[in-house]
This record gives structure tokens, C-alpha cells and sequence, in this order.
């Protein structure tokens, strides 16, 4: 298949399948409340998942729901009793919240009084110490006055799902909004004075050439937002356009991808690449590397949480999110425990795929010790790595080359597509399943 699946990259997939392999099930209520006040750290993240689109991108892996007045004010009282509940579980430990954001789902399409009522409870239910940032689909922010509302509500940071200046690529990802509608969002967005403004970019869509792609980086970087983030087209079973694809209707330039890549770092050199598929000039938007390291909270029907020894995702079903915080239960569908060792796989992979850098220091201070007490796999690993030209540096600090970079990206979208894709994939397809195996 030409398209950007699991197993594009074969050695990357064999990776992944053997180091994650992983296993989710159904918890208890008693067990998840005892579990998720282990939280490893006093400093936390929160993520709130808000699910409903006006429509679905034709190739979205993510859980989300026609937009519908009714049940979104329905889930509103019901994520308000979540924070509630979750808050009562977690006050006494002294958490401080560091980092917040929203996700979805398309997260700007309420009116602002939504966030602003979120936000007060959410301010007065925990130590709040965040900006909060939302994802942002341009025909939403490219009404000016939304912008601002959004703003005076609390918003203070936004992520412009831009994906491209062409009309023609747009059509083919099924996206609403037009070249216009992203160039006045992020017009609006700065004139509104939001601490960060992220746009997101996608390349290997189908029909995109590398033309294509430098004049979409090169328009981004006139329009200078703060942070630019670029990622690959994905396909898994959950997009829309799926079955097309695996019969060969869809066909993506995967020969070109590592000059799609390397065209990403030669354009965005004016900014400071601060993760290996994200460039900014100040500050850092994300809403998934807490999911990797944590400890990160999760609010709302699909999102996933971390204490740092604990892994757990809400069910991917409005209505069953509904059900239970009617009746007064949290509505988390299955839960995993996680070793000593599978964090510090996590927080090196993060560290060096995600952000192309590793410091000693950093591990001393989430893990107590440096690279020399890392397990025998890890050094192993950082050593072929090494060998093999990917990684540069001392005892003290290991950065990607230009070579690593392209390793880094094959491996993180393997396991992306491989494991919280293919996870939400199967939440999707029964709200309360038994046990789920991952990859």
C-alpha cells in the first residue's frame, strides 16, 4: 500500500512491537480512585477532551462525535461533576496544576461562557498555576469577535489547525475552512494577544508535492506565528478514508518523506526547534507529551491520563461519559499499571525522539541518576544509536543528528499510529470493553 500506515516502516513497527507490548483493562471504581492519587509529581498537566466536530476530516483517527446542542449541553454538566469529583479525590495532595490545554474533537466551536465556566471551576477546584490553551479550527477564530471572547474568557493560548494554504489539499483532508478563513484566525489570534499562537501543518497529503510543501512552510513563516508544528499524514482503520485506501485509491509520496522532512528543517530555520515536528520563537505547544511522561489528568469523554505509574482513558462514548457521572462515577473504561522501567523508557523516548535532546540532569532530576545507572537496554541502545550515526554528545548531553531526526520521526509515528491511535480505535468500537492488547 503507498500510504502512511503501521507497518510502513518495518523495522520501526518490529521496534515498537516488541518493546510496547501492553496490555489495558477494566478497573474497578475503588481500584482507579486509589491508583490515580499515586501521582509521581507535585507539578501535574491537565487535558480536557472535548469531542464534538461540525464535521469529520476524511483522514482524523481521533474520537469524535457529530456536534449536537442537546448532548453538548448535557456533557457540560457532566464534565463540571467530573472536575467536581476528580478534585474531591485529589485535594488533599497538594497538586499544583502547570499545564493545561484542550483537544478534540474541534474545542472552538462553543460560545466562550462555555470555557469561562470550565475555567472558574477548574480554578477553584485546583492550585492553578497554567495557561490554558485550546485547538482551534480557523473558520471558528476567523470571526474576530469569537477570537477576542475566547480570550477575555481565560483562553490564553490557541493551536490553529491550519494543515495548508491550498484550497486543493484542503478538499482532499475534508477540511471546512478555507486559505482565508487561516490567514484572518491567525491575524485575529494575534491582534487578540494570546501568549502562544501554534498553527499545525501536515504534509504527505495525497496530491501534495514538495513544491507544494515549501510554498505552505514559507507562507507560514511570513505570517509568523509563535510556534510552527508539522506532521505527517496518517492513515489508521478509524479515518474516513480508510477503506479507499487500503484498496488503492489513496496514494501518498512516501519516497519523498524524508525530503519532506528535511524541507521542514532547512524553511523553519528561523525559529528553535523545540520537538522534532515543532518549531516556535517562545514557549511550547503540546498537548501529548504529559500523556508520555505525565503526570497529566483527563477530563472528558476519550481523553487519557498519567499518573507516572498509572495509565488510564475515559470512555470514547459521549453518552456513556453522560451515564456514569449522572450517576457519580467516574467514567474511566480500562486502566494499566506501569513499571519503573517502562517510565524511563518513556521519559528517554520522549526526551531524545520527541524533543532531539538529553540531558543528564534532566534524568537526575525525574529518575535520580544519569545515564551511567540507566538499565543495560537503554545504554545498549543509546550506544548502537551512536554507532550508527543517529546521536552526537557526551556524559552528559546526547542530541539527534540530521540522520536521527528522520530515525526519531519513523519510530514516533510507528508508535503513534501503533499505539494510542490503535488504542482509540478499539475504545471506539465498544464503550466498555473487557481488556485491550496493544500494538
Amino acid at each position: 500500500m503507498e500510504i502512511v500506515h503501521e507497518n510502513t516502516w518495518k523495522f520501526w513497527s518490529f521496534i515498537v512491537d516488541k518493546v510496547f507490548n501492553i496490555e489495558f483493562r477494566r478497573v474497578t471504581e475503588n481500584m482507579h480512585c486509589k491508583l490515580i492519587r499515586e501521582i509521581s509529581e507535585h507539578e501535574i498537566g491537565l487535558y480536557i477532551h472535548f469531542p464534538f466536530c461540525r464535521s469529520f476530516c476524511k483522514y482524523c483517527p481521533y474520537y469524535r462525535e457529530f456536534w449536537n446542542e442537546n448532548a453538548f449541553n448535557k456533557y457540560f454538566k457532566a464534565l463540571i461533576k467530573e472536575i467536581k469529583l476528580v478534585g474531591k479525590l485529589l485535594n488533599d495532595l497538594d497538586l499544583v496544576v502547570v499545564d493545561a490545554h484542550a483537544g478534540g474533537g474541534t474545542p472552538s466551536i462553543p460560545q466562550s461562557d462555555f470555557w469561562r465556566v470550565i475555567l472558574e471551576e477548574l480554578k477553584s477546584t485546583f492550585n492553578w498555576k497554567a495557561d490554558f490553551g485550546i485547538e482551534a479550527n480557523p473558520e471558528d477564530l476567523a470571526d474576530e469577535s469569537k477570537t477576542f471572547t475566547l480570550r477575555d474568557a481565560g483562553v490564553s493560548e490557541v493551536s490553529i489547525g491550519v494543515q495548508s494554504f491550498h484550497r486543493s489539499l484542503l478538499r482532499e483532508l475534508g477540511r471546512r475552512h478555507g486559505p482565508e478563513d487561516s490567514i484572518a484566525a491567525l491575524e485575529n489570534s494575534k491582534n487578540a494577544g494570546y501568549n502562544l499562537v501554534n498553527i499545525d501543518l501536515m504534509f504527505m497529503i495525497p496530491g501534495e508535492d514538495l513544491k507544494i510543501w515549501e510554498e505552505d512552510l514559507r507562507i507560514a513563516v511570513e505570517l509568523n506565528p509563535t510556534q510552527i508544528t508539522t506532521y505527517p499524514t496518517l492513515l489508521t482503520p478509524q479515518a474516513i478514508i480508510w477503506d479507499n485506501a487500503v484498496k488503492g485509491k489513496v496514494r501518498q509520496p512516501i519516497k519523498l518523506f524524508e525530503k519532506f522532512v528535511n524541507l521542514s528543517q532547512k524553511i523553519l530555520d528561523s525559529y528553535n526547534m523545540v520537538r522534532i515536528e515543532s518549531w516556535s520563537k517562545g514557549g511550547d505547544y503540546s498537548t501529548v507529551n504529559l500523556e508520555m511522561t505525565g503526570p497529566l489528568l483527563a477530563l472528558g469523554a476519550g481523553a487519557f491520563g498519567f499518573t507516572g505509574t498509572y495509565e488510564w482513558c475515559n470512555v470514547h462514548s459521549v453518552r456513556e461519559y453522560i451515564r456514569s457521572l449522572l450517576n457519580d462515577k467516574l467514567p474511566v473504561a480500562v486502566a494499566r499499571s506501569v513499571n519503573t522501567s517502562e517510565r524511563t523508557s518513556r521519559i528517554v523516548a520522549d526526551q531524545l525522539f520527541c524533543r532531539g535532546i538529553i540531558n543528564a540532569s534532566f534524568l537526575r532530576e525525574k529518575l535520580g541518576y544519569g545515564f551511567e545507572a540507566l538499565p543495560k537496554p537503554f545504554k545498549w541502545s543509546l550506544r548502537i544509536m551512536k554507532s550508527l550515526g543517529f546521536l552526537e554528545g557526551n556524559k552528559e548531553i546526547l542530541k539527534l543528528t540530521r540522520k536521527g531526526i528522520i530515525a526519531a520521526h519513523k519510530f514516533i509515528w510507528t508508535f503513534v499510529m501503533k499505539v494510542p491511535c490503535k488504542l482509540a480505535y478499539k475504545l471506539m468500537e465498544t464503550p466498555w470493553p473487557m481488556r485491550i492488547n496493544l500494538p
